[in-house]
């Protein structure tokens, strides 16, 4: 009888094993062998086949991964473009309100300007220089207008002769008559 020493390292272990000659598989146990050796190849390869299916079905899902947050993210760069595109507008439409309401408002104000002028007689090119945003404010810097302003006189139209006050007098008429080469009888006589 002999004896064989079959030593194998698995990790950190040494196995030693002694196998008797006794034991040693003949015949039907080496068809066995062979038919389990073929069972494991053909599991081997079967799982092999499912290891590269599901990898392949593994890489699938990564790329249609990576394109859907590619999509994801191209939306939402258009749903950012199209978010900061409608607050420029929001933006743009605000401030043209604001413009149109205060060219409104001046031009209140211009009519309202207008109208107090006119009610308290003040001349029209002086409409704009009253100050104030509401009509009573307004009424009063017109009325503070007209007190500083000069009133005119009335001319004098006789060139400072006066009369008694019954009007001309025969005498005025006479000579009023022969500058103009006027006849008196032209005239009627003056009681």
């Amino acid at each position: 009888m002999a004896f064989h020493t079959i030593t194998g390292m698995t990790d950190t272990t040494q196995l030693t094993e002694t196998v008797d000659e006794r034991d040693a598989p003949v015949g039907d146990d080496i068809e066995k062998m062979r038919a389990a050796k073929e069972k494991a190849n053909a599991e081997a390869a079967a799982r092999r086949l499912e290891v590269k299916a599901l990898r392949e079905e593994l890489d699938a899902l990564k790329q249609t991964q990576a394109a859907t947050e590619t999509a994801v993210l191209a939306e939402q760069g258009k749903f950012k473009e199209l978010y900061e595109t409608a607050e420029n507008r929001a933006a743009t439409l605000e401030k043209q309100l604001r413009e149109q309401a205060d060219e409104i408002a001046a031009q209140k104000l211009a009519l309202l300007r207008q109208q107090v002028a006119t009610e308290k007689g003040l001349p029209a090119a002086l409409a704009d220089r009253l100050q104030g945003t509401t009509a009573e404010e307004l009424t009063a810097d017109a009325e503070t207008l007209l007190a500083a302003m000069p009133r005119p006189t009335a001319p004098d139209l006789d060139g400072g002769a006066r009369g008694n006050g019954n009007g001309p007098t025969e005498a005025d008429m006479t000579r009023i008559l022969s500058r103009y080469n006027i006849s008196p009888r032209y005239l009627e006589k003056m009681e």
